[in-house]
């Protein structure tokens, strides 16, 4: 994940007691590289991790940063690049930009606490949110609002106990005002203003997770390729020689599960992306059987469409509907012609980017 790179550069620099300064976009229009939320951090030698888009805003920030850093203090900068100004040093992004830098001391042992606590959330997958305090001035710096286990971050219980808040002092204000709505603190991508101070609050681990079943050639190529791009991975096989989690880099968790009976092993939520690449048919057509009634945001399933439509019919013998089998996208992937595992993890991997993104259905097409 991106947050975790940057979250273990910061930590490291907190450890060696190096200032650095978090720049992140705190609004953009036009046609600057990366939306809002972007991020990179920054220290005396120049760019840690992240990313604020490259081109003009990304060059003209590290330079803002070291300045931040020599001078210890935040900062705040509005680009307005023309394209005139953009093609003078040989970019091709224009458009607006808005970009804090908070200043992060060095020796601030709280700190070095919440980024810690943050990165365990982040492992853990457990519900967790960073705020920033992205005012002009009188910065609170970094906090982190933490979920008991089980919790539903879409729609959280605030009456359960385990709620943990660190990284602001809590006799002030903010915190304060915050802790009475704590709905503020759990958004995901979200600015708002409490007692005069501006937060950019960002949700560590987005909800949903890949269920791969079957860690055959495919599964292997498939999980570096979606964790790349920041989903959580979990491959399940009924074969133990394919559950070495030497074999899928970048994995979340790997398990060892009766294909039979998939939910002994995992429960499958509405946030959930399942990819079907088992060794055979007849644990394909098992595997979706049971997938196809739980309520997966997405289902993918490998194979031919002649396979899809034996599979479908036999799928049908055992109670789903057209309708429902309709739910489950097969052949996978997008059709770019892949026929190597590496080619073919790619088409999945484009497919549930552009379902995450809202931009395809996650459906059959006719």
């Amino acid at each position: 994940m991106v947050m975790d790179s940057l979250l273990d550069a910061l930590e490291t620099a907190l450890m060696e007691k190096k200032d650095t300064v978090l720049a992140t976009v705190t609004a953009s229009s036009g046609a600057t590289p990366r939306g809002e939320g972007a991020r990179m951090l920054v220290g005396p030698e120049g760019r840690l991790a992240g990313t604020v888009g490259g081109g003009a805003v990304e060059l003209h920030s590290l330079t803002i940063a070291r300045e931040a850093i020599r001078d210890r203090r935040s900062d705040i900068h509005h680009f307005f690049l023309s394209k005139n100004q953009i093609e003078d040093i040989g970019m091709i992004c224009g458009g607006n930009a808005t970009v804090h830098y908070l200043f992060l001391p060095g020796d601030d042992q709280e700190l070095l606490r919440v980024v810690k606590a943050a990165r365990q959330a982040i492992a853990k997958r457990q519900p967790s949110w960073l705020l920033t305090d992205i005012s002009d001035k009188d910065q609170l710096g970094l906090a982190l609002f933490t979920a008991p286990e089980g919790v539903n971050p879409a729609d959280p219980d605030f009456s359960v106990e385990g709620w943990q808040f660190i990284g602001f002092p809590k006799e002030d204000a903010c915190t304060r005002t915050m802790l009475a709505d704590p709905r503020l603190l759990c958004q995901r991508g979200r600015a708002f203003e409490v007692c005069g101070h501006q937060f950019y609050v960002e949700e560590l681990v987005v909800p949903g997770v890949v269920y791969i079943f079957g860690g055959g050639h495919v599964g292997q190529a498939l999980t570096p390729v979606l964790a790349k791009v920041h989903f959580a991975v979990v491959v399940l096989d009924d074969r133990e020689e394919f559950t070495d989690p030497a074999l899928f880099p970048g994995a979340y968790d790997v398990k060892l599960c009766d294909l039979g009976d998939i939910g002994k092993a995992v429960t499958i939520g509405p946030e959930d992306y399942v990819c079907i690449m088992t060794r055979g048919h007849s644990n394909d057509l098992d595997v979706e059987d049971q997938v196809l009634r739980t309520p997966a945001r997405y289902i993918g399933v490998i194979g031919s469409r002649h396979k899809t439509k034996t599979i479908d019919g036999l799928l049908m013998e055992r109670g789903h509907s057209k309708e429902a089998l309709e739910r489950a996208v097969t052949p996978i992937g997008l059709d770019i012609g892949g026929e190597t595992p590496e080619e073919i993890a790619i088409s999945i991997a484009a497919q549930m980017i552009a379902v995450r993104a809202g931009k395809m259905d996650a459906r059959r097409k006719p």
